[in-house]
């Protein structure tokens, strides 16, 4: 990470659907942008293993992610947007619907 600090993550293919529940409570009393912002913290608590912060690894204390420099925040929220695919696949877009420009997606407007 940009400070030098180093974090070990969860392999986002290893992720369960208590996961995915973990990061819908990270997220449930917030509206808008601080929505989006407690669903990155809860994938981060979710993915990191260890790390060499001298705090609690987020799942232990998410608060310790508030103390993180900005640029080690948003690496940590770049592996999480990859974990953000495992645990919420778009299941409107597969191989069929992508191949037929007349199918119904999220992208469709009558």
């Amino acid at each position: 990470m940009p400070s030098g600090n180093t974090a070990t993550l969860r392999d986002p293919s290893t992720l369960k659907v208590k996961d995915r529940k973990k990061v819908f409570a990270a997220a449930n009393d917030q509206e808008g942008i601080l929505q989006a912002l407690s669903i990155a913290d809860g994938l981060i608590a979710v993915l990191v293993e260890a790390w060499s912060f001298d705090a609690p690894i987020p799942s232990i204390m998410l608060s310790t992610l508030d103390e993180l420099s900005m640029a080690d925040y948003d690496v940590l929220t770049e592996h999480a947007a990859q974990a953000q695919d495992v645990l919420f696949p778009n299941l409107g877009k597969t191989p069929e619907t992508e191949a037929d420009p007349k199918a119904v997606t999220e992208n469709f407007s009558a």
